[in-house]
């Protein structure tokens, strides 16, 4: 990652959001490039802007980074989109807001994107113990590269226990027969295992959690708030069949109910 962006909206939860952003440039050496952008011209969002800016300046340059700003007036994620075709971002990052606009940046935005809910906007963000659902697939392909750099350095800096999780489905039967979608111990395995593989790799010691449960989404809230994981680290590409609903489902879930900071992790489109 050379280039990150952090879109900012002068909001508390953006700001807080942002730390995220500093920490993540400053384990990656990164430069990093704050986007303000404002729907309207008026003196309040630009006041708003200001002092937003303002503080992450400070921030930055107390860790020694290389930062500049940027402000703009119009929609939020097509500015952003834009933005990143022009001046080849590598890594873009927003606060997360709600469902809708998580789809939107999500879809729209072309290069690797990462989105942080953070819980509670006055705590500053150093997470210790890192929660990575593994279901679906989600990070087939490139994605599984890319986020294992990811949380290499996010665990590297505040030194960071990973933990692989996932969640199965009790095992039912039917005359003997196993029913379609379940999944043998030895399948499970094999899905964590390119994971920790790579996360070795790269100097990192995962730990691994199962637990037995029917939707992902309360399953994955439930194991957070049990074992008190400060962050939640979850991946947003998987199958492009019938699985996407699912998949979506767990966002949308996550994104209302985490019970701790939570990061949406999609790769660069391909």
């Amino acid at each position: 990652m050379q280039k990150i962006l952090m879109m900012v909206d002068g909001s508390f939860a953006a700001e807080a959001a942002a730390r995220y952003a500093l920490a993540l440039a400053k384990a990656c050496g990164a430069e990093l490039e704050l986007l303000f952008v404002a729907e309207d011209q008026s003196g309040e969002a630009m006041r708003r802007a200001e002092e937003s800016l303002l503080s992450l300046f400070r921030q930055a340059y107390a860790l020694g980074l290389k930062v500049r700003s940027v402000t703009e007036i119009g929609d939020p994620v097509r500015v952003m989109r834009e933005y990143v075709a022009r001046e080849e971002i590598t890594l873009a990052m927003a606060s997360v807001t709600g469902p809708e606009v998580v789809r939107r940046l999500l879809r729209e935005i072309p290069c690797a994107i990462l989105l942080v809910r953070v819980v509670h906007p006055g705590r500053m963000a150093s997470p210790h113990e890192i929660l990575v659902p593994v279901y679906s697939g989600e990070f087939e392909g490139g994605g599984l590269e890319a986020a294992a750099d990811l949380l290499a350095n996010l665990g590297g800096y505040w030194q960071a226990r990973i933990v692989l999780f996932q969640l199965r489905q009790p095992l039912t039967r039917l005359f003997d027969r196993q029913h379609f979608g379940e999944e043998t111990p030895e399948q499970a395995e094999r899905k964590l295992r390119p994971f920790i593989v790579a996360l070795s790799s790269r100097g990192l010691a995962p730990g691994t959690r199962v637990s037995w449960g029917h939707r992902h989404g309360p399953g994955i809230t439930a194991e957070a708030a049990a074992r008190r994981h400060d962050l939640i680290f979850l991946g947003t590409k998987g199958p492009q069949s019938f699985l996407r609903w699912l998949r979506a489902g767990t966002v949308d879930y996550l994104v209302r109910k985490s019970p701790c900071d939570l990061m949406l992790f999609r790769p660069a489109a391909a």
